[in-house]
């Protein structure tokens, strides 16, 4: 498949345009091609301005520029070319204008780089409706892909006749003492030269500063809008918030925790994941710890139960041994001074187990079934961890009947382009309610990778390109993968090697952050670059792919395996 630039066919203006663009991207043959379509010739040898209908770029034979002639009828009458119902006639004829096109390119290309003249460039007309047999001296016949032609041979063929042609017609004459026939010119690198001179990428960022300064007051006025939930819910005194990832969780927890704080309240405030513990209590700096603890449900048990983890401590110690010490300590000890009179849990679908829930009954007075509490979780997506194996409705059924659950479904985290990923990627339904951010018009990333090797190598270039030419910070950037035993940040040569570092939510010394996805669960940043991507449609690939995709703030990129990419551009419907 030939890489067409621009990547859209809907770009070209004319039905045959398109359809030649088309037949030219799908077709096997055309694979390391690349075509350049719609291309704008601002310096024109015979004119103010030009454009080249395509401009296909063949490694190893040369350039062609095609001019496409799509009418369905044609006469050429006084020296004049009509074309279809067209009454005005044009005196130079599609030869000409090809050539001339041709030219001009090719002189601007060798101003350029100067080191490219002994790069083939030839040009060449289609007719793809009409037969067309008229010879004359100002065209040589292979110049010509008529209709009947155009029907008959696949598009590849056509064009590699008329660049073949060209190069023996150079072989053969004494003027083009340049050319060596057996030159194997463009090679792969020229041909992105080429490319990179003909039609430039460029890309102007906004400046990093403002870029942060804007985005955190976007969030700070959106979550600030979900506080309605709270506002809603205050008279109740056990309330379970359920929302997909991105509405406001912990942001609502943390407000949750602060008004009861304020309101002098001994809290609890618990969640599973130890990084988004840290990152929770760094957001308290200004509250009286007098009335609040927040740590992890696992950090919470060993505190109660006075005691240290085992060096191999295995899955059974934390979901059954450690509850089981834990409850024993606050069951001989004395039960009221640890009891809390408000508990808050993040991240609750993963502490949906009886044991941990027996425990938590203890430490909060009133027990689950009476006491006060809020819960935030996403109970159908985000339950990754194993230890979790009762659902809501069981949960309130069995332990607190006839809790309230308010449902979130506002996104306020993601851009459109990054919320629509969860639900085509991830499963998400029903999809959000409703988007807050505005689209920024920048799409998330997929990038194709053929083994370990080459992905390192990609992932070299987004960090450079991220860090260098963007201007992100390296603590704005995280590297997630699925598992840790196969994590490609891990594996970087220099100088990214010394760069980037397992993920902690106190990195310092603006190092880029790398971890599981199963690690980052629960917290976000501006740039979220996946890697080791190999599976994507199982339970637990969808799983995960969801909370990675949804951890974006500004940027997605999506490392992939080849071997998926047939699978993943019918999900997302990429053509």
């Amino acid at each position: 498949m030939a890489r067409m630039i621009p990547p859209v066919t809907r770009t070209c203006r004319y039905d045959g345009e398109r359809e030649i663009a088309l037949r030219i991207q799908n077709d096997p043959a055309t694979e390391d091609w690349h075509v350049l379509h719609s291309l704008d010739i601002a310096d024109h040898r015979s004119q103010v301005a030009g454009e080249c209908d395509f401009v296909i770029i063949i490694p190893g034979r040369g350039v062609l520029c095609i001019e496409v002639k799509g009418c369905r009828s044609l006469k050429v009458e006084g020296g004049l070319w009509y074309y279809g119902t067209n009454p005005h006639g044009d005196k130079r004829g599609p030869f000409k204008q090809a050539s001339e096109n041709m030219h001009s390119l090719r002189q601007y290309l060798l101003r350029k780089r100067p080191d490219l003249g002994k790069v083939v460039f030839w040009s060449a007309v289609i007719f793809p409706y009409i037969p067309f047999s008229k010879t004359s001296p100002e065209w040589h016949d292979w110049q010509v892909i008529d209709a009947r032609n155009y029907i008959a041979r696949p598009v590849s063929q056509l064009f590699l006749n008329v660049i073949e042609q060209a190069r023996n017609l150079l072989a053969e004459s004494p003027t083009a003492r340049w050319f060596d026939k057996s030159s194997n010119e463009p090679d792969d690198d020229q041909r992105d030269i080429i490319v990179d001179v003909l039609r430039p990428e460029f890309e102007f960022y906004e400046s990093p500063a403002g870029r942060r300064r804007q985005l955190n007051e976007k969030l700070k006025q959106f979550t600030g809008e979900q506080f309605i939930a709270l506002d809603a819910m205050q008279a109740n005194p056990r309330v379970v918030f359920n929302g997909p990832a991105g509405t406001g969780k912990t942001l609502l927890a943390i407000e949750s925790a602060r008004r009861a704080v304020q309101q002098k309240k001994k809290t609890l405030f618990l969640c599973y994941n130890k990084f988004i513990a840290q990152w929770i209590k760094a957001q308290f700096v200004r509250l009286d710890f007098q009335y609040l603890t927040v740590g992890t449900l696992h950090s919470q048990m060993l505190n109660s139960c006075r005691t240290k983890p085992p060096v191999s401590a295995d899955v059974g110690f934390w979901t059954d041994t450690l509850p089981d010490l834990a409850i024993e300590s606050l069951l001989l000890g004395t039960q009221e001074s640890e009891q809390f009179e408000m508990m808050i849990v993040d991240e609750a679908q993963d502490i949906l187990r009886p044991e941990y829930l027996d425990y938590l009954d203890l430490c909060l007075a009133g027990g689950m079934a009476t006491g006060s509490w809020n819960m935030f979780g996403d109970f159908v997506y985000q339950q990754i961890y194993s230890a979790a194996d009762m659902q809501l409705e069981e949960f309130i059924r069995a332990r607190s009947v006839n809790t309230p659950v308010y449902t979130l479904g506002i996104n306020c985290r993601n851009t459109p382009r990054v919320a629509a990923y969860a639900p085509l990627l991830g499963g998400l339904s029903p999809d959000y309610q409703k988007i807050l951010r505005e689209d920024d018009n920048i799409k998330p990333e997929l990038i194709f990778f053929k083994d370990d090797q080459q992905q390192k190598v990609k992932l070299s270039q987004l960090l450079m390109r991220f860090r260098e030419k963007e201007k992100f910070k390296g603590t704005e950037i995280i590297i997630l993968s699925p598992s840790a035993a196969s994590c490609c940040a891990a594996t970087l040569s220099p100088p990214w090697r010394d760069r980037v570092k397992s993920f902690t939510p106190e990195s310092t010394g603006g190092h880029i952050g790398y971890c599981t996805i199963h690690s980052f669960k629960g917290l976000e940043a501006p740039v979220v670059i996946v890697t080791d991507l190999k599976m994507i449609m199982n339970t637990e690939s969808m799983n995960l792919m969801y909370i990675a995709v949804t951890r974006s703030l500004s940027r997605l990129v999506l490392l992939i395996h080849e071997a998926v990419r047939p699978e993943m551009r019918k999900i997302l419907g990429v053509e």
